[in-house]
């Protein structure tokens, strides 16, 4: 167990605040105009000193500078910015753009809006994050150097500034050494999940190795598997314009900002007759706060809720209470389903999922289950749009996989997907890779279980285990070459899995428990010392490196533990194609705005390619494409305008040159054109009586029986080309693409987990036959967490608006509007531990301990407490360190079991005063 530093213990980070003249009423000052931070700069080169002179009273002289279009960078959200540049070559205001993902998120609602509103930025918007973007550009706490170190890991000392060129000979020695010791696969790549990723994986690809991750199971891996699982689109989005019954499980969109259309779209909404909102979340949130019903449902338990539901509707008297045409053109396995809910057919399990079992669950009155439920039958009936989403409350739990999938089937009744005001499967698309292959061999495996394996080498066994054949391979019996085995995670997503890479770093094993060497780690914008539950285990698998490359802005936790680290760029320093998150196709170019004051600075690509060409590997030197960052992103973007048909005709109907789209700041394919605008209900068929051809085509059985479903697949592609009526079938009713899942169905009823549930595959090699994880219908667990007489409470963390991930707590605006993490506690259970406002407590789990100050609120469920994440910073900056509570010295070192999400609201604790 691990006590996490006093945060109280280092006045010098409030000390560092009253210096920079850091208080609200400026603040509030720069909301509104533009604000004032000057002191801030004391510690940046003369150039910027100037900045502070003006911050105090609004821009309104424009005429010296210019505005230039780029893409948001404080969050993942990218929305568009327009930034406005001095003649001094400083940034001086951020502007929203006229971009999707500043307005809405379908083409009917973006163009709505734009013909409201013109040529008028106002409308546009951003969140506070966005609007303090200019403070973590010109933050004097970024590193200005490459750092080499010199000293023990893990001290700020150990380290001394060195050049450029002898940091990127470095890089290249240790990893060049290394590859040529162990084989490629001994690099593993760490990497943000969406900045600079193409010149990331064209190194690891060049390079050979197969270890290449990125953030993604931080976030929302389990959100993709239930809604792959289920109908097989990996990130729905919701159509809250048009939405007029809304029924949200733990997203708090209204302040854990993803998007600004979020708001904006929710706030048309709104003002709706008849419109009504249901949210479920043992938090009152902003969310909650705008909900006509909040649900405090009991953390973990909302899969329960959903099932209760479902038993509900199917089961309610009369006809029309769902959409049963829907389920019966599109559900698979819907009749199990409906049976697994009246505890009755194969599935039964000796209970009725109604809403009397689900009270005892969930802590929601049996009535107030009812009259959920009930809402929805009326307002299918009365012919709303119904749009229901769940997001990271539930999907980061050790259940999340199946209690999400619980709520998609809940969706599926009402066939609110792919409609107008639902979740809409959207068509986003980015630019692809100048070059998709480098024609050089994986060496070895993927080690995290990500992916299926099939090994290129005879390994030992180390534990008894089957491979995909069922063979049985005992402890110490050599497996031999061409042995193949399933993936750990049957719905992980190609991210990767920071849990189990941190596994083979410490223990030099992987998933199956094969010897496999990991050597050296690159980590590029990331904090992993501060993302997984443990941090100190993470500090040990970092300290049994050989060598570690970190790239970053700021001497962060995880910079600590390297032996090299390179100066990160600013979002608004760089290059950046960025899909926008609507459900059309329109992307925005991330541009330099300024350049970077950092000297010598560049951008992660440009330094990645510097690397390359440092390491000897081929077209980095001599391809311009791979030499100069900015040649690399125009090739990137003529290729995607060069797009062609299998006719040979043109793609793209909306055609614009590179030096166009840096004027525009943002593409959208034409509305009218084939792949323009937002497409709705793209799962009907197109044809009927298509002739079935033996020689290319073949079926496939689905279904609880093995013949509810025939799907008609080609042979090569394995693409789905439409549905028959049995195995041996004349003709077939075409509908290529229907649904993207293995049946090309709704699945109620997942084949891929029954494999795993009758032992059919063995995920890792295990044998998990009639595990309840593993039910093909969305069966109910709870979560791994539960409350104990040692840890009495459920311990659940949540994002803010003020903060992203752990790299915002170093921007001094937002310290000013959130600046600590105070633990939220239900009045009745701090009275009963004799707590006041603003007491510290010590909050212990299973794992660990954190010290945190205390906010009695009747705004969570008595037998939960929770902070917002990301706090507890021991390094990054100044203002950062020392503030607050970091939950991983919390957390479990464990994913979860489908989609290695990680789980950071899974968790019970025990509240104690200080």
């Amino acid at each position: 167990m691990h006590k996490q530093q006093d945060p109280m213990a280092d006045a010098g980070a409030a000390e560092s605040d009253r210096e920079r003249g850091l208080n609200r009423r400026r603040f509030m000052t720069w909301s509104a105009a533009l604000g004032a931070a000057g002191a801030a700069f004391a510690g940046i080169p003369g150039l910027f000193r100037g900045i502070s002179k003006a911050e105090a009273s609004e821009i309104t002289d424009y005429s010296k500078g210019k505005w230039i279009k780029s893409g948001c960078n404080m969050c993942g959200g990218q929305c568009g910015i327009d930034c406005f540049v001095d003649t001094a070559g400083v940034l001086r205001k951020i502007e929203p753009l006229r971009d999707p993902n500043n307005i809405a998120p379908t083409s009917a609602g973006f163009a709505a809006q734009l013909a409201l509103t013109g040529d008028n930025y106002e409308h546009g918007t951003l969140c506070c994050k966005g609007n303090s973007g200019r403070m973590s550009l010109y933050d004097p706490d970024r590193l200005q150097a490459p750092m080499r170190r010199v000293g023990p890991r893990g001290s700020a000392s150990s380290f001394v500034p060195i050049t450029w060129d002898e940091a990127i000979t470095l890089a290249a020695m240790k990893l060049q050494s290394i590859k040529a010791s162990y084989g490629a696969r001994s690099i593993f790549w760490f990497g943000e999940d969406h900045s600079f990723t193409h010149v990331q994986q064209d190194i690891c690809d060049a390079l050979g190795t197969p270890n290449y991750s990125n953030h993604s199971m931080l976030c929302d891996t389990s959100r993709k598997a239930l809604y792959k699982s289920v109908w097989g689109n990996e990130r729905p989005l919701p159509d809250l314009d048009a939405a007029e019954h809304l029924l949200v499980f733990g997203w708090n969109f209204l302040s854990a900002i993803k998007w600004t259309w979020l708001a904006k779209t929710f706030a048309r909404a709104r003002k709706k007759a008849g419109f009504k909102f249901v949210y479920v979340d043992p938090v009152f949130n902003t969310t909650a706060s705008k909900a006509d019903q909040w649900i405090a449902v009991k953390p973990g338990t909302d899969g329960a809720l959903a099932l209760a539901m479902c038993h509900r509707i199917v089961n309610a008297s009369g006809t029309g209470n769902y959409d049963t045409a829907f389920v019966a053109a599109h559900g698979l396995g819907f009749g199990a389903f409906k049976d697994y809910l009246n505890n009755t057919g194969a599935y039964a399990d000796g209970q009725a999922k109604d809403a009397a079992w689900a009270a005892g669950v969930t802590g929601i009155p049996q009535a107030t289950i009812e009259g959920m439920a009930d809402d929805l039958i009326a307002a299918y009936k009365a012919g709303k749009k119904i749009c229901i989403d769940v997001w990271s409350g539930p999907g980061h739990k050790g259940n999340a996989t199946q209690g999400g999938r619980a709520i998609a089937c809940l969706i599926g009744l009402f066939g609110a997907v792919d409609r107008v005001g639902s979740m809409i499967n959207p068509e986003r698309q980015g630019v692809s890779r100048p070059k998709s292959s480098w024609g050089v061999p994986k060496n070895g495996w993927r080690p995290d279980g990500i992916s299926d394996i099939t090994l290129p080498e005879a390994v030992v066994a180390t534990r008894a285990m089957k491979d995909k054949t069922g063979k049985i391979w005992n402890v110490g019996e050599t497996i031999p070459s061409g042995t193949a085995f399933t993936r750990r995670y049957l719905y992980g997503h190609g991210s990767g899995s920071y849990v189990d890479s941190r596994e083979v770093l410490l223990f030099q094993r992987d998933v199956y428990g094969f010897s496999y060497p990991a050597k050296a780690a690159v980590i590029v914008f990331q904090n992993m010392m501060m993302s997984m539950g443990d941090p100190e285990r993470t500090r040990k698998a970092l300290e049994s490196m050989e060598f570690v490359l970190c790239v970053d802005t700021h001497m962060s936790e995880t910079a600590l533990m390297a032996d090299l680290i390179i100066p990160g760029s600013n979002y608004l320093e760089r290059y950046d194609f960025n899909a926008r998150w609507v459900t059309f196709r329109s992307i925005n170019l991330r541009q330099p705005v300024v350049k970077s004051w950092i000297p010598g600075g560049r951008s992660e690509a440009q330094f990645f390619m510097d690397l390359g060409g440092a390491l000897g590997l081929p077209g980095f030197k001599t391809d311009p494409v791979w030499t100069v960052d900015e040649n690399f992103n125009k090739k990137e973007w003529d290729n995607y305008m060069a797009l062609k048909e299998s006719d040979g005709s043109d793609r793209w109907v909306k055609k614009m040159t590179f030096d166009e789209v840096k004027a525009a700041g943002v593409w959208n394919e034409d509305f009218g054109a084939k792949y323009g605008g937002t497409h709705y209900e793209k799962y009907k068929k197109t044809a009927t009586g298509k002739t079935f051809d033996g020689a290319t085509m073949e079926v496939l059985t689905f279904g609880p029986t093995g013949g509810e479903v025939f799907t008609v697949r080609n042979k090569t592609s394995k693409a789905i080309l439409g549905f028959a009526t049995s195995t041996t079938p004349t003709t077939y009713d075409e509908a290529p693409g229907i649904w993207p899942t293995p049946s090309g169905k709704f699945q109620f009823w997942d084949p891929l987990l029954n494999d795993a549930y009758v032992g059919k595959i063995f995920p890792a090699g295990y044998d998990v036959t009639g595990d309840l994880r593993f039910h093909p219908l969305p069966a109910y667990k709870a979560q791994d967490e539960q409350p104990t007489t040692a840890f009495p409470l459920y311990f659940i963390s949540w994002k803010e608006v003020e903060h992203t991930h752990t790299r915002t707590f170093n921007n001094p605006w937002l310290m000013e509007m959130k600046a600590e993490n105070r633990l939220w506690i239900h009045p009745t259970t701090a009275a009963a531990r004799k707590l006041d406002e603003d007491d510290l407590v010590y909050v212990q789990s299973p794992y660990g301990i954190v010290r945190a100050k205390v906010h009695i609120t009747y705004g969570i469920r008595p037998d939960t407490v929770g902070f917002v994440r990301g706090f507890g910073h021991w390094a990054l900056g100044r203002i950062a360190k020392g503030r607050g509570a970091h939950d991983g010295w919390l957390l479990p070192p464990r994913a979860e079991v489908h989609s290695a999400q990680l789980p950071h609201k899974d968790l019970v604790c025990q509240v104690t005063k200080a």
